[in-house]
């Protein structure tokens, strides 16, 4: 079964397992995707590394990023009243239907 997913943002600062040849171990994340963009404290390399590889060797969060709050859902918006004999119908159009193909078959 694979692993849960971690939730990454923007400017998350993290700890890894492996060290940068530098000899610093902690990182800011300032790209997301399915490569992530990591630079280092120590030596302000920038590297881009795998998500699942990243997610692996992450040891620790020590700073959350810009972490979006959580959504509300949004108020039903009230339409205005239509004026009686108006010839408006208050029901959305209906979606038009699909067009149809039209194929022909090959006389035999």
């Amino acid at each position: 079964m694979p692993a849960p997913y971690v939730k990454l943002y923007v400017g998350d600062v993290i700890r890894t397992r492996k060290a940068h040849p530098c000899g610093g171990d902690v990182w800011v994340i300032e790209r997301l995707g399915a490569d992530v963009g990591i630079r280092c404290r120590t030596c302000g390399r920038f590297v881009l590394m795998d998500r699942i590889k990243l997610e692996r060797r992450i040891r620790a969060f020590l700073q959350r990023g810009n972490e979006p709050p959580p959504a509300e859902p949004e108020p039903p918006k009230e339409e205005p009243p239509t004026k009686p004999g108006s010839r408006k119908s208050a029901s959305p159009a209906p979606e038009p239907r699909p067009r149809r193909r039209i194929v022909k078959r090959a006389r035999v």
